[in-house]
């Protein structure tokens, strides 16, 4: 499918836009030029919609708890990482139904959240990818907010979510003691202790040979950046990489191949104007963003796990995402590719589109396979 196939609107998408109001009437002032942000007014928006977003989904109603805690990255700050995980009644109840005598260890998924980083939280991939993985997968889900930007220079975010993950892979145990939760042989058998009646005590096995990356927009960058430091430094836990609508390269060092979606995508709900003045927040630099860390499309992709990539047709970071998955193709590396034409880079967030539904079904099969 050529790109001006995967730009031409979804009819689902348009109209559903036109009834709600997402339709942004007129393109950027220009195009090639940053618009202007006003990143303390959209956090504060973030955090009123995510609020009623978590009380009417709570992670009880699809058979999980949760755990917070802040645990301490190279600098000394403490930085909140969210545990979920399957309730004692469901990881029973799967036991039962496997009619197996023996506990399953539980995969990791360890998310780095959206939001260009300069806002997002751990809600924020709750809403956008991970519901509907719940109903579907036991798993242990490791959720970092790491610091952002302007408060913040980069590379706090991928120094941040690095020293989290070499924290879990490395001594998991200790991780674990963070959320008082305990391991034993190894094999990072945990239970944890009642907090105020709270939670009641609940066994859980983890296999820290299955580890999945995975993340939306910035938090896909990070990831990608994430997926390419544990290859340098021989890790190899690391069992996928899932990369959703990925932000993967400062827009002053695109390759040639990959600026046409910055030249289509002006009047969606995220632009290239907008993706303009973020990295300009991000990584002030004209420079700076051709090192790897900051701009993972740049780097080599030689030897990664295998991949899950989904790109969305009107999205400013369409080209960069599928080039991404070109080049992981191109060097041997295991990649599934999915594409959603005529749909904005946020489209997942609205479950009534035929693309989410899509979306949610390729997710769930892709993980489905891997964890088979």
């Amino acid at each position: 499918m050529s790109k001006l196939d995967l730009f031409t609107s979804d009819p689902n998408w348009t109209a559903f836009a036109e009834k709600h109001g997402y339709l942004k009437p007129t393109p950027s002032p220009s195009p090639s030029l940053p618009v202007a942000l006003d990143i303390p007014s959209d956090r504060a928006e973030q955090a009123i919609d995510e609020a009623k977003w978590s009380q009417d989904h709570p992670l009880s109603s699809v058979g999980y708890e949760s755990l917070l805690s802040t645990i301490a990255v190279r600098d000394g700050t403490a930085i909140s990482v969210k545990l979920s995980f399957p309730t004692s009644s469901r990881l029973a109840k799967t036991k039962t139904n496997s009619n197996s005598n023996s506990n399953s260890k539980l995969p990791i998924l360890f998310v780095t959240h959206g939001g260009g980083w300069v806002q997002g939280t751990h809600i924020t991939e709750e809403a956008w990818l991970l519901w509907p993985l719940y109903p579907a997968f036991d798993m242990l889900i490791v959720s970092v907010e790491y610091r952002m930007a302007p408060e913040h220079p980069f590379p706090a975010w991928m120094d941040d979510s690095w020293d989290i993950l070499d924290k879990l892979l490395s001594e998991p145990a200790t991780f674990l003691s963070h959320f008082h939760l305990s391991s034993a042989s190894g094999s990072a058998s945990s239970s944890h202790s009642s907090r105020g009646g709270a939670h009641p005590g609940v066994d859980i096995d983890i296999d820290t040979d299955k580890v999945i990356l995975l993340g939306s927009s910035a938090g896909a960058g990070t990831a990608a950046y994430l997926s390419q430091t544990c290859r340098d430094k021989s890790i190899p836990n690391i069992y996928g990489v899932v990369l959703n609508v990925p932000l993967l390269c400062d827009y002053r060092h695109l390759p040639a191949d990959c600026q046409s979606s910055y030249e289509q995508v002006t009047t969606s709900l995220l632009s290239a104007g907008d993706m303009r003045a973020e990295w300009d927040v991000v990584i002030p630099s004209p420079t700076a963003g051709k090192n790897p860390k900051a701009s993972p499309l740049l780097g080599d992709v030689k030897g990664l796990p295998r991949h899950l990539v989904f790109v969305a047709g009107q999205d400013p970071l369409r080209d960069e995402g599928l080039k991404y998955a070109q080049n992981l193709e191109e060097a041997g590396v295991e990649v599934k590719l999915h594409t959603y034409p005529g749909v904005p880079h946020t489209f997942a967030e609205f479950w009534e589109l035929d693309a989410t539904a899509r979306f949610w079904e390729d997710l769930r099969s892709g993980l489905k396979a891997w964890l088979a």
